[in-house]
């Protein structure tokens, strides 16, 4: 899932409850299908991915995604 500000939502045309794809490009080119959106004035924009997801992909934090509606 991925935690979002209100003004993060507004910039990626998103509201909570959304699911979308999210693609990373890196060295294996992948995309992350079924991922919900999360809003709150508390949150900080960042993406929760499964370790073990996340090590098969070779995604580490701070990488940039892009989210595909």
């Amino acid at each position: 899932h991925i935690h979002m500000s209100p003004s993060d939502a507004e910039k990626a045309g998103v509201k909570n409850g959304d699911v979308v794809s999210v693609k990373v490009d890196n060295e294996r080119a992948t995309t992350s299908n079924n991922v919900l959106i999360r809003v709150d004035p508390t949150f900080t924009l960042e993406m929760h991915i499964d370790t073990d997801e996340a090590n098969a992909a070779k995604i580490s934090t701070g990488m940039k995604a892009e989210i595909i509606k």
